[in-house]
């Protein structure tokens, strides 16, 4: 009786552990996108999307589940996210409809940040900071995803070796961050008037991403996360 049970138990944890969003298997139709990729077909690429459009939405939120699942790799993640904006691109181009590329290429960015935080301002005005390399990060904001409110100064300082310059991600955020050439010492201040989020890179490091969510008056929600290093959590 009592192996009969363990042998119970086991079998429900490995049927919760199956359907957990990094275990699930690809649907039919990923299967045949998929498919479909390995083999370089565009125009069955073209037809799995476009004979399938009530069904894109809720099959790329799936493979955006799968790439953020607890414990998924690093290689699985890429796999999803890569499929999730190709299926995505291919919506838009099929029926003039961004929103679903907008938000694959959100999550996606979202996923290379720390998790956001409510820095304390200095007189008024929060600072962002392009610190000196060290043996293990280079090229980086800190912090690099702050919560701010409407109406308030972002002081931008480069403290690193290296020349930087801020701009706006186009298509995914709020425009209208674009900086002079920041060298070594120099500082560069932005006042946000618009609520939004704000993706910004530096146009010469493409690899170096922050983001400045501006609340309109009274906190909201803020996105989920704990916190790094440097900054009050969101709440």
């Amino acid at each position: 009786m009592r192996e009969r049970r363990l042998s119970v138990l086991l079998s429900l944890a490995i049927i919760l552990i199956l359907n957990t969003p990094a275990f699930c298997e690809d649907s039919e139709l990923v299967k045949n996108f998929k498919n479909a990729r390995v083999l370089n077909d565009e125009k069955e690429m073209v037809a799995v999307i476009a004979g399938n459009r009530e069904k894109i939405p809720a099959e790329v939120a799936v493979l955006l589940d799968q790439a953020t699942a607890p414990g998924v790799t690093e290689e699985d993640k890429r796999g999803n996210f890569y499929i999730a904006e190709l299926i995505a691109t291919i919506y838009k181009d099929q029926f003039g409809d961004p929103q679903l590329l907008r938000g694959v290429k959100i999550r996606y960015y979202d996923t290379l940040l720390s998790p956001p935080v409510r820095p304390t301002p200095a007189g008024g005005v929060y600072m962002v900071e392009m610190p000196a390399p060290t043996e293990t990060a280079k090229n980086l904001f800190k912090p690099d995803n702050i919560i701010i409110k409407k109406g308030e100064t972002v002081k931008f300082v480069n403290n690193d070796v290296s020349k930087h310059i801020l701009a706006s991600v186009p298509f995914i955020g709020e425009t209208g961050l674009f900086s002079s050439d920041m060298e070594t010492g120099h500082i560069w201040e932005h006042k946000f008037e618009k609520p939004g989020a704000y993706y910004y890179f530096c146009f010469i490091h493409r690899s170096m991403l922050g983001k400045i969510t501006v609340e309109d008056t009274e906190a909201a929600p803020a996105p989920a996360g704990g916190q790094p290093s440097g900054g009050t959590p969101a709440k």
